[in-house]
């Protein structure tokens, strides 16, 4: 495995204060050895200085937003929650790219799958990890199963997680076990495929 900084969106709603992400950016750095840059898009930025909440804006302006980010690296893994795992693999045409990772991938939204996000998938340039709970609102195993992804992504399943990775109480894991089992199968794919 090389060594590669990896760069971590946050999903839409929680930014990298949020203590999932915190726990498993530490998580990931001491797992993989590598470097864990957390991406904070800026209508976050300003929502975690106001503390006033608001949905991010329009998708499209989040893909430059990250890709600036990384364009003086030579080499690199960008990753994401949800919506920075969608944004993430927008960026897989850039040369720096040498992966990308999504935890918990919005396949669709809730409860809407005929509006799902497979064309996200389709134009992948470097392989793709996608690590979803197998109760995940925003895509179900079952509904997943069915689909036909591009050769270059992986999914990988947590069994009775939810989009946020909890589990069910008579699974007796708890979060930071979920977390280790996310940073090992990242570490494990990584070693794989970079």
């Amino acid at each position: 495995m090389k060594t590669l900084p990896i760069y971590f969106a946050h999903g839409a709603g929680a930014g990298h204060k949020n203590d999932f992400l915190v726990r498993l950016c530490n998580a990931l750095n001491e797992q993989t050895k590598q470097v864990v840059h957390p991406v904070t898009f800026s209508y976050m930025a300003e929502q975690e200085r106001t503390g006033n909440k608001r949905p991010p804006p329009n998708f499209k302006s989040l893909i430059p937003e990250f890709e600036q980010l990384i364009e003086n690296e030579d080499a690199c893994v960008v990753a994401g929650k949800s919506m920075g795992g969608r944004v993430g693999t927008q960026l897989s045409h850039l040369p720096c790219v040498k992966a990308v990772i999504c935890f918990g991938f919005p396949f669709y939204p809730a409860g809407k799958p005929e509006k799902n996000r497979l064309s996200f998938l389709e134009g992948l340039k470097q392989p793709c990890l996608i690590i979803q709970g197998t109760r995940d609102q925003l895509g179900s195993l079952d509904w997943v199963s069915r689909q036909s992804l591009p050769d270059n992504v992986e999914v990988l399943w947590i069994e009775g997680a939810d989009h946020d990775f909890k589990t069910l109480k008579k699974l007796n894991k708890s979060i930071d076990d979920t977390i280790l089992e996310l940073a090992a199968h990242t570490k494990k794919w990584l070693e794989l495929n970079t």
